[in-house]
């Protein structure tokens, strides 16, 4: 057998970026980067006056921008387009988000960020160049992003337990990629709970009050099967960090989405979609509803029972039309669709997911 010759060998992968871009933030004319370097964030600013005598960088970012703006950013070009600026500072980077490497009990404290940066970036003459890099909003996570007392989960429900992040132990293998971590399977007292991150405390709001009239109800998961909130993670002024849930025993992966298949007995089917129909007409009777209506936010237990998930709110496309967002009226349609799915092996929406994941139908609105 002959070796290959060297012009059709494969080149080396290029190395993974040493950081993480975590999302965009769209202001006006503008456009952050948010980026993640081990504990540290880095915030990119970008807008037309970063732009000097640079016709060809300004029409660059103005594509790029209208591509953020329209909610395309996931397209390729915004992502290469935000690698691109953001290695122009990595020696900064590596400068003051250094890698440690961690011993001993791992809890949310420790994954908590350790400082905040503003790079400012500028394009001269169709040349890219840092002009600083300096120390951005507070230094300092112990307190919420604000001090809006309504939002104060000590205030606003008693229904739950509140925890601190240092309460919340995560289990890790290697002290050098904890950051890397998406914290889910945590415990707390020693009891294994499923933890959620929340994008702001006042995302939590509507999600606690529903899981408050959940628990008010008295009914137990076998007559209600639908995740459970244990706790509220939270800063030391009460906004909420995170959410804690009763664990769900499943096999990998566990939703639903991937339970259905077509040697799946017809009676099974029927169980699960008997099931869904009950939880939603119960949730509805407790004034909950349920939003989000999809096979992705139903877990299937090692009992095979459909139990539903994910009361935070939002749509998701080819389910639920957007203006029905948080309705009755959106439910009974994601329904009507979930049940198709489950019980109809033609349905478009099961079809879907055996060409693959990263169609229309699984990109997420969230309003």
């Amino acid at each position: 057998m002959t070796s290959p010759s060297p012009s059709r060998s494969r080149s080396p992968p290029p190395p993974p970026h040493p950081y993480e871009i975590r999302g965009f933030e769209i202001g006006g004319d503008s456009f952050d980067i948010n980026i993640r370097v081990n504990s540290v964030r880095f915030d990119i600013p970008l807008s037309p006056d970063n732009f000097e005598r640079s016709p060809k960088a300004l029409a660059l970012f103005k594509k790029i921008f209208s591509l953020v703006k329209s909610d395309d950013d996931g397209d390729p070009d915004v992502w290469a387009y935000a690698r691109e600026v953001a290695d122009h500072f990595l020696p900064e980077f590596q400068r003051l988000a250094p890698k440690k490497v961690h011993t001993g009990k791992l809890t949310l404290a420790d994954l908590k960020a350790s400082g905040y940066f503003e790079c400012e970036y500028k394009v001269v003459k169709e040349r890219p160049t840092i002009t600083a890099v300096k120390p951005w909003g507070r230094q300092d996570d112990d307190d919420g992003p604000c001090a809006d007392k309504e939002w104060d989960m000590r205030t606003y429900q008693s229904t739950f337990p509140l925890y601190s992040l240092e309460d919340v132990e995560i289990p890790y293998t290697d002290g050098e990629s904890i950051h890397d971590i998406i914290p889910q399977r945590v415990f707390v007292n020693g009891k294994t709970c499923f933890y959620k991150s929340c994008y702001s405390p006042w995302d939590a709001l509507e999600e606690v009050t529903k899981y408050c009239k959940l628990a008010q109800s008295g009914l137990s998961i076998s007559d209600l099967r639908t995740s459970r909130l244990s706790g509220i993670v939270t800063y030391r002024d009460g906004l909420a960090r995170g959410l804690l849930y009763d664990w769900i025993e499943t096999k990998d992966p566990g939703t639903l989405t991937w339970a259905i298949e077509d040697d799946v007995p017809r009676s099974q089917k029927n169980k699960w979609a008997l099931q869904i129909r009950d939880t939603v007409r119960k949730l509805h009777s407790l004034g909950v509803v349920w939003s989000d209506v999809k096979p992705d936010n139903e877990l299937i237990d090692m009992d095979k029972n459909a139990v539903v998930i994910d009361l935070e709110g939002g749509t998701t496309r080819g389910w639920v039309d957007r203006e029905l967002l948080g309705t009755i009226e959106g439910d009974q349609q994601g329904l009507k669709r979930l049940v198709d799915f489950i019980l109809n092996d033609e349905s478009p929406l099961r079809l879907r997911n055996r060409i693959g994941s990263d169609c229309e139908y699984d990109s997420e609105e969230e309003e």
